[in-house]
């Protein structure tokens, strides 16, 4: 660690970096449409991908409990009716 370097967070945020430069508002520049669409269809990659490999990972857990459910309750009663 340097000598500048914050040691917590708590440093870092106490840090005053002084007054914003007024001449960078005027660099400001909207994003392009491409950049938008590439970012758009990264994070739809992503959130793919995150749901493909939970239903991977919770899919058959969840038929297998259902098959089970069905065996063991083949020959009960449903829930709120009593066995005449």
């Amino acid at each position: 660690m340097t000598i500048n370097e914050p040691d917590t967070i708590q440093d870092a945020e106490s840090i005053d970096t002084g007054e914003p430069i007024s001449a960078l508002l005027d660099l400001e520049e909207p994003a392009h449409e491409t950049f938008m669409d590439l970012l758009r269809r990264r994070i739809q990659r992503r959130l793919l991908v995150a749901d493909v490999s939970r239903l991977t990972w919770s899919g058959p857990i969840t038929i297998v409990l259902e098959f089970l459910n069905q065996i063991f309750h083949l020959g009960g009663t449903e829930p709120g009716k009593q066995k005449e």
